[in-house]
C-alpha cells in the first residue's frame, strides 16, 4: 500500500511541532503535513474544510493537539474533543468516510483534560505524548500506517466480522465478542472495538510481553533473533492477523494454550517458567532462551501476566489489581502490579498507574507479613 498522509492540527507552531513533523516524515513510513489552522479557527469553517479535504481524499488521517484552545498563536475556542466528536458523527451518518484520528498532547494536559473526560476516550484511535523526549518514530509511524491502511481496507468493500479480526469462523471466540461484532454496522464501531478491547486489554489477545511471560521467557536476556524465531515464525499460527495487525503484534490466548499442549501434552498454566522453557528448548530445538525469574518480593514463576510497573513477568496471584478508568468486559483479565512497583511507585507519576482501591488492605497486610513499614 502507498504511504498514508496525515494532517497535523495544532494551535502552536514552534520547534516542538516542527520536530514532531520531521520525526514522522524522516521514517518514510507516513507523510505528515501541517494543517493551516490560522485560516480556519472557528468551529464551522474548520469542520467544513476537513469535510472538503476528506471528500477530495487529501488525507488518510488526522493528528490533533488536545488543547487547540491553548496559548498558541492559532488557538481556537474549542478543543480536539469537540471537533473530533463532530467528525465522528458526520462519518457515522455516511456524509464522509471514516478515518483514524490521533490525539497528540503533553502528559500534563492529557491528565488535566482527557483522562477526566471518559466520553472522549471513545473518540481517538491512538494517543501520542509530546512529553516523550525520545519518541520511537518508527514504532509510532508503523502504528499510524496500520491505522490508515486498516480504515481504508475495511471500507473498500463489505467485510464480514470474521474477516475483520482475521479468523475463519466466529464460533472459535467468546460468544459475547461475536454478539458485539455482529451488532456493528458503522466502520468506527469495528475499529474502536478492536483497538480498545483487543489491543488495550488482555483476552482474547495477549501482547508480546504477556506472551513472553506465559512462555516463561526473560525478554531482556534472550537474544532478539531467538525470540523473533519463536514469537513470529514458530508461533505464526497463533498470531493475530486481523485489522491493524501490522501496527500491533498480538497473539490469540486460547490458540497459545492449544499450541503448547500440542507440542508437549502439558497444560501451560500449570507449569513454572523453568518447565516451560525446558519444553520449548527440547521440543523445538531452540537455544538461548533465558528463563524469567520472579521479581523481588514474589516467589512463584507460574507467570501468566506482567507487572504493569516494571513490565516483567508475574504470577497474577502475587500481584495487585491496577485501577483503570475503563470497565473490563467479562472476558477480559485485570492488569496487575507487583509489590515492588507499589513500594517504588514505578509508573505512578509518568503513566498514572495506581493499585485498585479494593487492594489497599491486602497490600498493607502483605507488607506486614514481609516486615515492611
Amino acid at each position: 500500500m502507498s504511504k498514508p498522509r496525515y494532517l497535523y492540527i495544532d494551535d502552536e507552531n514552534g520547534s516542538s511541532e516542527i520536530s514532531t513533523l520531521n520525526g514522522f516524515n524522516d521514517t518514510k513510513i507516513v507523510e505528515v503535513a501541517r494543517f493551516n489552522l490560522s485560516a480556519f479557527r472557528d468551529f464551522g469553517s474548520l469542520k467544513k474544510e476537513l469535510e472538503r479535504a476528506c471528500k477530495n481524499n487529501e488525507f488518510d488521517g488526522l493528528i490533533i493537539d488536545l488543547r487547540l484552545d491553548g496559548a498558541g498563536e492559532d488557538r481556537t475556542e474549542f478543543n480536539a474533543t469537540a471537533i473530533t466528536s463532530e467528525l465522528r458523527s458526520i462519518s457515522a451518518r455516511g456524509d464522509i468516510r471514516s478515518f483514524p484520528i490521533v490525539l497528540c498532547s503533553t502528559e500534563e494536559k492529557i491528565k488535566q483534560t482527557y483522562d477526566s473526560d471518559r466520553s472522549s476516550h471513545d473518540l481517538f484511535d491512538y494517543k501520542l505524548s509530546k512529553s516523550n523526549t525520545e519518541p520511537d518514530w518508527i514504532k509510532i509511524s508503523t502504528k499510524l500506517k496500520s491505522l490508515a491502511d486498516g480504515y481504508n481496507w475495511i471500507q473498500a468493500t463489505k467485510r464480514e466480522p470474521a474477516e475483520i479480526i482475521g479468523i475463519s469462523n466466529l464460533e472459535v471466540i467468546d460468544e459475547r465478542i461475536t454478539q458485539k461484532l455482529l451488532g456493528f454496522s458503522v466502520t468506527y464501531d469495528f475499529t474502536h472495538f478492536v483497538i480498545k478491547n483487543f489491543f488495550h486489554q488482555t483476552n482474547p489477545l495477549i501482547s508480546e510481553r504477556v506472551l513472553a511471560a506465559r512462555l516463561g521467557v526473560d525478554l531482556a536476556k534472550t537474544p532478539c533473533e531467538v525470540w523473533e524465531k519463536l514469537s513470529l515464525s514458530i508461533l505464526d499460527t497463533v498470531r493475530y492477523k486481523g485489522l491493524f495487525s501490522e501496527g500491533w503484534k498480538r497473539w490469540w490466548t486460547n490458540d497459545l494454550v492449544d499450541w503448547f499442549k500440542s507440542i508437549s501434552g502439558e497444560n501451560l498454566a500449570f507449569m513454572d517458567a523453568k518447565g516451560r522453557i525446558n519444553i520449548l528448548s527440547k521440543n523445538l530445538g531452540l537455544e538461548g532462551i533465558a528463563v524469567a525469574e520472579p521479581i523481588k518480593f514474589c516467589t512463584s514463576s507460574e507467570f501468566w501476566t506482567i507487572c504493569e510497573g516494571y513490565k516483567v513477568p508475574i504470577d497474577p496471584l502475587e500481584g495487585f489489581k491496577v485501577h483503570t478508568t475503563a470497565d473490563l468486559k467479562p472476558w477480559q483479565e485485570s492488569k496487575v502490579i507487583s509489590l515492588l512497583a507499589i513500594l517504588e511507585r514505578e509508573g505512578f507519576v509518568d503513566r498514572g498507574i495506581k493499585p485498585h482501591l479494593s487492594e489497599l488492605e491486602r497490600i498493607e497486610f502483605t507488607k506486614e507479613q514481609l516486615g515492611i513499614k
